[in-house]
């Protein structure tokens, strides 16, 4: 799995959002993180080289850039590494850790519990 950092990972979700967007676009939906927009161009440039961004069109020196993976396998994967290293790979270990810390309030606990009963269906 590719390994994304946080900040890579706020650029990721916009390229994701957008499917298909230029520098000057990201720059602009990710102004509230206060990066200079080197920052996200170097951002930019760490994702192509992991191949988790490419570049679809070059059109003078704008660049479209295109998501290589799908935000979907991306999170499965990551929650399957969340969960194998700090719950020995059990989500019931993870989910009673919510539970037994308060965690979820009883709405999340109603949802989980009709998620599961249409699982058992």
């Amino acid at each position: 799995m590719v390994r994304i950092s946080d900040a890579e990972l706020e650029v990721m979700k916009v390229v994701w959002r957008r499917k298909e967007t230029t520098s000057l676009e990201i720059i602009k939906e990710l102004e509230d993180c206060n990066w200079n927009d080197n920052t996200i161009r170097t951002l930019i440039n760490r994702l192509i080289a992991k191949k988790a961004v490419g570049i679809s069109k070059k059109e003078g020196k704008t660049y479209t850039y295109v998501p290589l993976i799908k935000q979907d396998e991306y999170k499965l994967k990551r929650s399957r590494n969340f969960v194998k290293q700090f719950f020995d790979g059990s989500i019931n270990k993870m989910i009673l850790n919510f539970i037994d810390n308060d965690e979820l309030s009883k709405e999340d606990l109603e949802e989980l519990m009709n998620e599961v009963d249409k699982k058992n269906k």
